[in-house]
């Protein structure tokens, strides 16, 4: 990539101060950007930092036109600089990674009644199964196993190594990473005398349009019906989603989260790392789960909840606070004790 400042604030829509001869080929942070790199400042109080940045062109808010400071390079002005970054780095990458030409690999596996629509990719050795359909311009990378009726949705990217079992549906522009298994049986048991009996799990998972799956995540189907990852929700890396479970749109949920069976999460939640809910669970919309809670009762919409247990926030925080005293108090309570006799 060679660029100009000024060609950058055009393609994000933004005003542009730039320096003559300056060139972008790349990007780093504040404090690690090079000379020809793109960089950003989120906030107006950061401003500081430009005096010691050796990058070519900094993203600013746009009340720095304001401010007086000092850099001599090139400046983006913009409503919301950490966006504008992000646009950036979308041009970036499709430089450094650009996207494979439709082609089906010599070595993939095709059923012949599985349904390819145009301009779809299929890596080495992956396995379409009996009657699967890829829609338009789906990726599937190398060593992926699709499986029997799974639907893949237009312009989805599935990375290598990915499983989609039977039966799934993926809808359209979702990435699912490496490692990452779809449709997984539930784990169903049921006790007949000293043994456990397996519960056959013959639902399905589906997922919506834009959701993200990181990598080895572990998303099971239902018992019966379905397993549900609504619209725009991103899973990070490492997470396990129980049968049955109802996930709503535009969710977070962070790398070691638990989601047991049947619980139903609503809209813009978030689900911080590793907590765990616990089945047949409700949680209310624009809820909080904070790091390392469990939730073991429903929580209301726009609760945030944090400790073993999902206390309210700051109730759980003074707990700790109070906790971290324990063993100063233990002390005095045993000078007391003497100090009565009592030991």
């Amino acid at each position: 990539m060679n660029i100009t400042p000024e060609r950058i604030a055009e393609l994000l829509g933004e005003e542009a101060k730039s320096s003559a001869g300056i060139i972008i080929t790349g990007a780093g942070s504040i404090l690690t950007a090079k000379k020809n790199d793109l960089t950003y400042i989120d906030h107006a109080d950061k401003l500081n930092l430009l005096s010691s940045s050796k990058a070519g062109c900094v993203i600013v808010p746009k009340e720095a036109k304001n401010k007086t400071f000092d850099f001599k390079r090139a400046l983006i002005y913009s409503e919301n600089p950490k966006y504008s970054f992000a646009k950036f780095l979308r041009i970036l990458e499709k430089e450094i990674r650009p996207a494979k030409k439709p082609s089906i690999h010599e070595t993939a596996i095709l059923d012949e009644t599985a349904i390819l629509d145009d301009n779809v990719f299929i890596g080495p050795y992956a396995i379409i199964g009996k009657n699967a359909k890829v829609f338009k311009g789906a990726h599937i990378g190398a060593h992926c196993f699709i499986g029997e009726n799974v639907q893949i949705g237009e312009y989805s990217f599935i990375h290598p190594n990915v499983t989609v079992r039977e039966h799934c549906v993926i809808a359209g522009k979702v990435i699912i990473h490496s490692g990452s298994v779809i449709g997984s049986d539930g784990y169903g048991y049921i006790k007949i005398k000293d043994r456990h009996e397996k519960i056959p799990q013959i639902g399905i998972v589906r997922i919506q349009e834009n959701v993200e799956i990181g990598a080895n995540c572990a998303i099971d189907r239902a018992t019966i019906g379905e397993t549900i990852i609504g619209a725009g929700t991103k899973l990070d890396n490492l997470i396990h989603i129980a049968h049955n479970v109802s996930i709503g749109k535009n969710c977070l949920i962070l790398a070691q989260a638990a989601i047991a069976g049947s619980s139903v999460i609503g809209n813009n939640v978030i689900i911080a790392g590793q907590s765990g809910i616990s089945d047949h669970i409700k949680i209310g919309d624009n809820a909080v789960v904070m790091g390392r809670t469990g939730i073991m009762s429903d929580l209301d919409e726009n609760k945030i909840v944090f400790g073993p247990i999902g206390r309210p926030r700051n109730e759980a925080m003074k707990i700790e606070v109070i906790i971290s005293k324990l063993p100063e108090m233990y002390k005095t309570l045993k000078k007391i004790q003497k100090k009565l006799g009592l030991n």
